[in-house]
């Protein structure tokens, strides 16, 4: 195991008892969203908030934060007040509005070329997946209804695919359309029953995607051929990851982009009070390699990790939380093992009360690092 170097620390200038939900990093900086509604920009290396990119009140209660594919200045908000909204960062300002007839709260988005989709709350015994095509957004591209009957906590495109969408659910459903195909009971191509409350799911790779639920029960699985759709698909089932990964609650699953390393997964221990990145590798079969932990010791303090980032170029990974704080984090260099003195951090502050968009509870090898 090695130990990650706290290297800054900041509250963003956020109002005292604050949550930040997501970050995510974008033209060569961070944004990230807030329980004060608010979406900012945050200067990559000195995690201080640009003061002309403040947005103020993006939502009335933002739930969700997403880059825009291939718009380097391009930003994706969506909240409960049922409005997914777009925004030029260069100009400060939102450039485009979305939303649907359900007037459902969005708690899930996912951005891919012209496309965007979002997911909804359960309303009026209805939860959708919906999309819009942005050279229209005056009215959804598709509204998929009966997929699912309960809250849509997730939608993931698929990385080369864009008509292949992901969605998972908190009735433990996770689903495949082809999006190109307008009937629902055509465009589900396949269904895979979790057998628990979705809280992530996503694509590790061409063929793979995986599901954790909220009692952090996690499974990858296979992707069905055409041809084969109504053949079981094959999966790598690993139950509940507490015991397996020593952790009291997975952040989430980051596919890594590295050469050796399908995905990070953030294993975190709020009494313990440390993050573990833990590489998530394929050879024959998926497994973890606990040998290449990183540990960032403090994390977020007895708080709960929102949200992580890993800059694979940099070599940096930045972790958001309930403590109202954004943390850079670099591996330690200096042979620190496990005794290694904690870098002294800003003092946690206290809750009142858990957040409204809260959905349940996110290294360098010794090889060449895939961080």
């Amino acid at each position: 195991m090695r130990l990650a170097r706290l290297t800054t620390t900041s509250s963003l200038s956020l109002p005292a008892d604050s949550y930040i939900y997501e970050i995510v990093q974008i033209n060569g900086n961070l944004a990230s969203i807030s329980s004060d509604d608010s979406l900012r920009l945050v200067d990559l290396r000195t995690l201080q908030e640009i003061a002309d990119a403040i947005l103020k009140n993006v939502h009335d209660g933002v739930t969700c934060l997403q880059v825009v594919d291939h718009d380097p200045n391009g930003l994706l908000t969506a909240g409960r007040d049922a409005v997914v909204q777009r925004y030029d960062m260069r100009l400060g300002q939102k450039t485009m509005q979305f939303g649907d007839d359900s007037k459902a709260p969005y708690l899930s988005l996912a951005s891919h070329g012209t496309n965007i989709a979002a997911g909804t709350e359960l309303s009026h015994s209805q939860a959708a997946v919906v999309l819009w095509d942005t050279r229209s957004p005056s009215r959804p591209l598709q509204n998929y209804i009966e997929s699912h009957n309960d809250d849509v906590t997730e939608v993931r495109f698929h990385p080369t695919l864009p008509r292949c969408l992901l969605s998972g659910s908190t009735d433990g459903l996770v689903n495949i359309y082809d999006t190109a195909i307008s009937d629902e009971d055509d465009a589900l191509v396949q269904v895979q029953n979790h057998g628990s409350s979705i809280n992530h799911a996503g694509f590790l790779s061409d063929s793979d995607f995986f599901a954790l639920s909220h009692d952090e029960t996690f499974s990858v699985y296979h992707l069905n051929e055409p041809e084969n759709s109504t053949n079981e698909p094959s999966q790598t089932a690993f139950g509940d990851l507490r015991p397996t990964l020593d952790c009291e609650y997975v952040a989430n699953v980051v596919p890594s982009g590295g050469s050796s390393v399908e995905a990070i997964v953030g294993a975190a221990s709020h009494t313990k009070q440390h993050l573990d990145l833990i590489p998530l590798r394929r050879s024959n079969d998926w497994s973890f390699d606990r040998t290449q932990t990183i540990r960032l010791p403090g994390a977020h303090g007895e708080e709960i990790v929102r949200s992580m980032h890993v800059d694979n170029e940099q070599g940096v990974v930045f972790t958001a939380g309930e403590d109202g704080l954004v943390k850079a984090w670099r591996t330690s260099t200096d042979g620190g093992g496990e005794e290694q003195e904690q870098a002294e951090v800003e003092a946690p502050r206290k809750k009142k009360k858990r957040s409204v968009a809260d959905g349940g509870n996110e290294r360098e090898d010794t090889q060449e690092s895939d961080i």
